[in-house]
């Protein structure tokens, strides 16, 4: 899926190799996948919800990767469903965004959000197909913002 591209090159636009844990509350309806060093949750349909850390490198701040996560998509072809969101993760702010793709018939949503702190940015991710995805939202955004990157 493209949304698995986009996490390999904000991976490699942060020029970062390095993950960490981070705790996250699981959304309501998820059940938590254990293992490996991102967290996973998936619903009864199939919507994956994964949250992970990579590393601040070059060292810029939540508007910087915001803007660079949002111009990566629109010229993948991703059209934004709306404004960026703010959103509270503890101390820190957060963004998030919901994107629309086709996908065969179907349209699908696609949510990415982070949280950055001086040393990571947190990385959030969850796509479905629209009713499935609406049925979720308010559960996934309730989960960010519970949000504890590593410092």
């Amino acid at each position: 899926m493209r949304w698995i591209r986009l996490a390999v090159i904000l991976a490699l636009l942060t020029l970062a190799v390095s993950c960490s844990r981070v705790s996250v509350p699981p959304p309501e309806g998820f059940a938590e996948l254990k293992g490996g060093r991102s967290y996973r949750a998936i619903s009864p349909e199939g919507m994956l919800y994964r949250v992970r850390s990579i590393k601040n490198d070059p060292g810029k701040d939540l508007e910087f990767w915001g803007r660079a996560l949002e111009n990566h998509l629109l010229k993948e072809g991703y059209r934004l469903n709306g404004e960026a969101r703010p959103f509270d993760s503890g101390e820190r702010r957060g963004l998030s965004y919901e994107w629309v793709l086709p996908y065969g018939n179907e349209s699908h949503l696609y949510l990415t959000a982070l949280v950055v702190t001086d040393r990571t940015i947190t990385l959030a991710e969850a796509a479905a197909a629209y009713p499935v995805f609406i049925r979720y939202r308010q559960a996934i955004l309730d989960s960010l913002s519970g949000i504890e990157p590593r410092r």
